[in-house]
């Protein structure tokens, strides 16, 4: 499909079907281990508050099933072969019509700019949409669900560093502008340069800043040292971000700290507490083994009083380059009547 739409995306707080997951499989063995033990754990603490739907390899679906103590309302298992588990980027963004009806948004994935295979990732909101009789839109552009932030009113954040990167393909500015206003429903676009070093998606918004409110975000604090080589880009996003105007004016911008988190090979890892993962009652908060762990806990449970805040040791995730947020994508389908 192509043209003028009327769609609107909701924000991360609003009703919605299920979480979309994809389940792991690298070929590290000690990593792999660690990796299916947190998504047990991922899982059982989500299924209590939200049904996920987890794709899973269709020869392993039995033995994924006994493992995570089998399917029932809360716990759906759709056989689909997936190249990795960032599902944020590769799975279809629920959009909603004029009508009130579910769409599916394919941002036509391509491995953030060709770095990681991606020709089953590629097919996933396609394959789904056929498998559940959603509409789909495809967008004339390159876009990943984590380059993107909304608050549900027509307020969109980006970064430069991702949309405008010539390894997306995308038009230029005013012109990728266009098409997210067109196409996704926002009233207004929100630039920012760019996002953390060590992360391969070129930046992703989703590891800087979140709306917790229509007018309220939590925005990594660019408070770090001198030499740190994400002060410059972090404080730029943050001046941007303060000369924001959104629909009732200036937002309310609360700051998380920056953990410095290192690979096994020495290298800067993306770790971001922006990069939680909010079910309805339950915010799942990313832990590294840092000092700033608690800071965050307790900035983010002051953010959502009503919520029970959750900390998840996301170190064995992190080291494949995300975490909460980049594996899971909201999944709207249309109400079975």
């Amino acid at each position: 499909m192509t043209g003028q739409f009327r769609l609107r995306l909701p924000a991360e707080w609003e009703p919605r079907t299920a979480t979309l997951l994809a389940w792991p499989g690298v070929e590290h063995r000690a990593l792999q281990q660690k990796l299916v033990e947190f998504y047990r754990l991922l899982i059982g603490l989500l299924r209590r508050h939200e049904p996920v739907w987890l794709l899973v390899p269709p020869d392993d679906k039995a033995a994924i099933s006994r493992l995570l103590g089998g399917e029932d309302e809360s716990l759906h298992l759709e056989p689909l072969l997936t190249n990795d588990l960032w599902m944020r980027d590769a799975a279809p963004i629920s959009a909603i019509d004029e009508q009130g009806r579910p769409v599916f948004i394919d941002g036509n994935f391509n491995g953030w700019g060709n770095k990681y295979p991606h020709e089953l990732d590629r097919l996933i909101p396609n394959v789904l949409a056929r498998r559940l009789g959603m509409e789909r839109v495809r967008l004339p552009i390159t876009l990943e669900g984590g380059a993107i932030e909304f608050n549900g009113q027509g307020e969109l954040l980006t970064t430069e560093s991702v949309l405008l990167n010539p390894n997306r393909n995308n038009p230029d500015h005013s012109t990728v502008t266009a098409t997210l206003k067109s196409f996704l429903g926002a009233k207004h676009v929100h630039w920012l340069p760019g996002g953390l070093s060590g992360d391969d998606t070129d930046g992703h918004v989703d590891n800087l800043v979140r709306f917790v409110g229509p007018d309220r975000l939590v925005v990594v604090s660019p408070d770090l040292p001198h030499d740190h080589p994400d002060r410059p880009m972090l404080a730029e996003n943050y001046v941007r971000l303060q000369a924001m105007t959104l629909t009732k004016g200036r937002p309310e911008l609360i700051e998380l700290p920056l953990p410095e988190v290192l690979g096994r090979d020495g290298r800067r890892l993306p770790a971001s507490y922006a990069n939680f993962h909010q079910a309805p009652g339950l915010v799942l908060v990313p832990q590294f083994g840092h000092n700033a762990d608690q800071k965050a806990l307790a900035i983010l449970a002051s953010v959502f009083p009503d919520d029970r805040i959750e900390g998840l040791d996301c170190r064995a995730l992190l080291e494949l380059g995300g975490t909460l947020h980049c594996i899971s994508q909201p999944l709207r389908l249309e109400s079975k009547t």
